[in-house]
């Protein structure tokens, strides 16, 4: 009973990760937001999924022990682990559903990883990494790849005055630096195998536009002018490729009150998010301890 309740774990903290990331995550700084709800949100996922399988493979040995690579007793196993056949099968069924959820979604943005690379290459770059679109619509995107590329248009710079073009420039910029991309997709990915954890994906977004537009702002040393400008670039056309970060696709009413009036980060919120990732392996480990050495007897009282 002990490893039924443990299970439960990861899901519940999944959960709860899904409704107090948004309230909390504005009291991290976003470096770290980014990283501990990433790290988090996969965490969740990969648990959840183990657990689910785990709990597939016992029900298969209880009903099929044939099937299975040892010899154990389903009747001993049935009473050392008292799994319902209808649970079992049940998770069984939400395991494979969600594992290929996740293998879609990760064949998808490898393509789009790849189409990404292809355009970068193909795009000239007016100067380092920058390139410009003479296009009368309000673009500004990175676009991953090696080498990435920050695009933006003729439209959006003209908008824009010589301090507010060098706030965009500079956050298009640090996505590519620090590999934004990277966490927003594992987000995604982690959403796809665990559908719960969607508020955290979504958070995560939110959080590496925070973490640019503090970046951005940094050198310039001037907020209000970095406000300003996101909020200027609001309206920017989604023309971005799926996997770009583009600068007006997240919350700009909440980066920009980031910006005006930050918060002071909280020093043991960190901690807690730390302690919930702990908690999440800690469980899974236990429990699969324990399913482990509950079989051990299952087969150590079968009939040979």
């Amino acid at each position: 009973m002990s490893a039924l309740l443990l299970a439960l774990v990861p899901l519940l903290l999944a959960a709860l990760a899904g409704g107090l990331s948004r309230r909390s995550s504005h009291r991290l700084s976003p470096r770290a937001a980014t990283v501990l709800l990433t790290v988090l949100a996969v965490s969740a996922a990969l648990a959840t999924g183990l657990l689910l399988c785990l709990a597939a493979v016992v029900s298969v040995s209880e009903l099929a022990p044939a099937l299975t690579l040892h010899h154990w007793s389903p009747a001993r196993l049935r009473r050392l682990l008292p799994l319902p056949a209808g649970l079992g099968l049940g998770t069984g069924v939400l395991a494979a559903t969600l594992l290929a959820s996740a293998a879609v979604h990760a064949r998808r943005v490898l393509g789009q990883l790849h189409r990404s690379q292809q355009a970068a290459r193909s795009l000239v770059p007016a100067g380092d990494d920058l390139v410009v679109l003479a296009d009368q619509a309000a673009i500004a995107y990175a676009l991953p790849g090696r080498p990435g590329r920050v695009v933006l248009s003729t439209g959006l710079l003209q908008a824009l005055s010589a301090p507010q073009r060098r706030a965009v420039l500079a956050h298009e910029v640090a996505h590519l630096r620090h590999h934004h991309y990277i966490y927003v997709q594992l987000g995604r990915l982690a959403t796809a195998a665990n559908p719960l954890l969607r508020p955290v994906s979504r958070t995560i977004e939110l959080a590496v536009e925070r973490w640019a537009v503090e970046v951005a702002a940094d050198p310039l040393g001037d907020r209000a002018v970095v406000a300003h400008a996101v909020a200027r670039a609001a309206g920017a056309a989604r023309i971005a490729p799926p996997v770009a970060l583009a600068l007006a696709e997240t919350d700009v009413v909440t980066r920009v009150r980031s910006l005006v009036h930050p918060v002071r980060p909280q020093r043991l919120l960190p901690l807690a998010y730390a302690v919930a990732i702990a908690g999440i392996w800690l469980s899974s480990l236990i429990v699969l301890a324990q399913v482990h050495a509950l079989m051990e007897l299952a087969e150590a009282v079968a009939p040979r």
